[in-house]
């Protein structure tokens, strides 16, 4: 499973695409021309029109699944921006593209001091429950993991695959599915914890490998923090003998986060068998694949 994470333009996920998904749940032909009237995005239009033209009515259930699927793909991964005339595709966004069950792993190193990241079977049945039920409030690792919030007016598991993965549960204010977003008043207060939270990780090692404390661990926190470009070489007993790979990874989440902040971004990741198409990275992040 890969997962990629990339930033969002903030005003046209509020303003179409929620919007778009809510009202498709009980009227995608309704929901189709409303979005049709604001884009002005030639691909995107071609595909809502081929929806219309096949649709049956009703719900998501009345669509055909292959161009919805290329829609939505479009909607959600597409760099947007608005025009006089309406919203248009103005590129891809770079993003970080990797392992998903990696990503969640480093995600949790940073946002759970509990978390055993140098303990492989205690860390593995951590990330298995995760995924089962990704829990919030852990940041980076809540939206990697697929978790909601704010809480969706339409059910996300329903929306990338016809058999849904993840769960909807409303009296509870719960959704999780293999696509997530935060809004960027979100992401900027992750930004303004990240500094505090890679600290935290770091000095975790050094209680770890004490007595032995590796100077290498101050270029590490200057990567991390954007103030080197390149991550330093590492011993293996730092955070574990795949711990030069793990810091590379966690330094270009952390410049994803500050591109999303600069920006005014949200954030949007979705986990998949396999790229459809060949995402861009960022700055310092890794190829697809």
């Amino acid at each position: 499973m890969q997962l990629v994470l990339r930033p969002v333009n903030d005003r046209f996920f509020h303003e179409q695409v929620l919007p778009f998904l809510s009202l498709c749940m009980s009227d995608s032909a309704k929901a189709l021309r409303s979005l049709l009237g604001q884009l002005v995005d030639e691909t995107s239009r071609e595909l809502g029109e081929r929806l219309l033209s096949s649709h049956i009515g009703g719900g998501l259930g009345g669509m055909e699944h292959a161009p919805w699927t290329a829609l939505m793909e479009r909607l959600t991964g597409q760099h947007w921006a608005q025009e006089a005339s309406g919203w248009r595709v103005v590129g891809e966004r770079p993003g970080y593209v990797g392992d998903w069950d990696e990503a969640l792993h480093l995600a949790l190193m940073l946002e759970d001091p509990t978390y055993p990241y140098a303990h492989a079977r205690a860390a593995h049945g951590r990330r298995e429950g995760f995924r089962r039920h990704p829990v919030a409030d852990l940041g980076l690792a809540s939206l990697i993991g697929g978790q909601w919030d704010p809480f969706p007016a339409f059910p996300p598991d329903r929306v990338f695959s016809p058999m849904g993965h993840g769960g909807y549960v409303p009296r509870e204010q719960y959704a999780f599915a293999d696509w997530a977003w935060r809004p960027a008043a979100t992401v900027s207060r992750w930004h303004a914890e990240l500094e505090s939270k890679l600290l935290r990780l770091l000095e975790r090692e050094r209680e770890r490998l004490s007595p032995a404390q590796p100077p290498e661990l101050d270029a590490v926190r200057d990567y991390f923090l954007g103030r080197t470009a390149e991550a330093p070489a590492l011993p293996e007993a730092l955070v574990g003998p795949r711990g030069f790979s793990w810091v590379h990874r966690i330094g270009w989440m952390a410049a994803l986060l500050r591109d999303a902040v600069r920006e005014e971004a949200g954030l949007m990741a979705r986990m998949t068998p396999a790229l459809n198409a060949q995402v861009p990275p960022s700055e310092g992040s890794p190829p697809a694949g």
